[in-house]
């Protein structure tokens, strides 16, 4: 019998930290804060003693993977750091099936939650998409 591979939460230590990202052309005016960028929420797993040490290494992870390069039309960008999204502490053992995040949507009606549901053409089709990229 095989054993299930599992990375052990007894003491509270795992977090998922949202780094918030934008990306911009680097000689844009950058005095309007109503300007359109580009952003994505990028959810990391951290190993941390603390709620505020895990948001130390989210801010870290955020200011680390800001970068400048030349796009296809050759105008240079940058992805820079914005903030930190939300921070989640992990309360299971990580392993297949384990809760790791969620998202309270409150008190709402049956037709406004059937409609958080995707089928399952879209969201692989969503994932295929992401594999070629």
């Amino acid at each position: 019998m095989e054993t299930p591979e599992k990375i052990s939460n007894q003491n509270k230590q795992w977090y998922l930290v949202e780094v918030i990202e934008k990306c911009e052309p680097v000689d844009k005016d950058k005095t309007s804060d109503l300007r359109r960028v580009l952003t994505w929420g990028n959810i990391h797993l951290v190993k941390a003693n603390s709620s505020e040490e895990a948001y130390d290494k989210g801010v870290k992870i955020g200011k680390d993977g800001a970068f400048k390069f030349n796009n296809s039309d050759n105008v240079e960008m940058e992805w820079s750091f914005v903030g930190i999204g939300d921070l989640l502490l992990i309360h299971e053992d990580i392993e297949d099936g384990a809760e790791l995040m969620w998202t309270d949507y409150g008190d709402i009606t049956n037709k406004r939650a059937q409609s958080f549901a995707k089928s399952k053409a879209e969201l692989l089709r969503n994932i295929s998409k992401s594999e070629k990229e």
